[in-house]
């Protein structure tokens, strides 16, 4: 009996996360519509259809955790806002590629620029949002968790992508976006990575600083002040990873037993 409940539920938390998806994707394409109407040549006619493919990547990332939801059978309220954020991470990223990215971040900022630096703004407001209302109203879950960092990690990869693109820093910004993903990799040649890192406020400062910092490198007014805050950026989010990777070492030498010497 216990396992058909589970089923059940996790057949209609299935269902409904179906449902919600079906919808952020009309809301991200007609944003996508209204935006290149409103751009004019500044973006490309494919722009809304490269901001549902986006999206559809994103969910794709933290569709697998779902079962984690249960034994909740409704996405919820925290996940919705997870879901709003997606969906102006896609639009963002839909941005990059277009002809006229880097030109409209020249000295006459152009309709794109603004559009980038303000989406990408919105979405850092709501960064934590989720997190606040899933603790409020009881409803926190791993899987919201994994949707959660696996979003804030893509947000700062194409975050890093689009001041690039725009011509505010150069490739070496695309470290900052890669560190998350070099670390996954990296668990798989050495399994201690793959352990759960302790909760710390250091780690969860220097995130928010860094995806501030990179949103203020697309801002449209100052090229210089973007491409500091670029810099700064992935200065502050590699020290906390070394941080991070350095415990890690630390402490997995101190669990592996030492040979005695005779």
């Amino acid at each position: 009996m216990a396992r058909k409940r589970e089923a059940a539920a996790l057949a209609r938390l299935r269902l409904d996360a179906g449902l919600h998806a079906i919808g952020a994707t009309g809301l991200v394409a007609a944003a996508g519509v209204v935006a290149a109407a409103r751009a004019g040549d500044a973006l490309g006619p494919a722009y809304p259809l490269k901001a549902v493919a986006w999206l559809a990547f994103a969910l794709a990332i933290a569709g697998p955790a779902l079962a984690q939801h249960l034994p909740q059978a409704r996405v919820g309220p925290a996940n919705r806002v997870t879901l709003l954020r997606a969906g102006l991470v896609a639009l963002v990223a839909a941005t990059i590629g277009e002809p006229l990215m880097a030109v409209d971040h020249g000295a006459a900022a152009g309709p794109v620029a603004w559009m980038l630096f303000l989406t990408a703004a919105i979405c850092l407001a709501l960064d934590g949002v989720d997190g606040w209302i899933a603790r409020r109203r009881g409803v926190a879950s791993p899987f919201g968790a994994r949707f959660d960092m696996e979003l804030d990690a893509l947000f700062v990869a194409v975050l890093c992508w689009a001041t690039l693109d725009a011509g505010r820093a150069g490739p070496w910004v695309l470290a900052a976006g890669a560190l998350r993903y070099l670390w996954v990799a990296a668990a798989w040649a050495w399994p201690p990575l793959k352990a759960p890192l302790p909760p710390s406020n250091r780690r969860r400062a220097a995130c928010a600083f860094g995806v501030a910092a990179l949103v203020g490198a697309l801002n449209p007014i100052s090229a210089t002040a973007g491409t500091v805050s670029a810099a700064i950026a992935v200065a502050v989010l590699g020290w906390s990873f070394a941080v991070d990777l350095l415990a890690v070492i630390r402490l997995h030498r101190s669990r592996t037993p030492r040979e005695e010497t005779p």
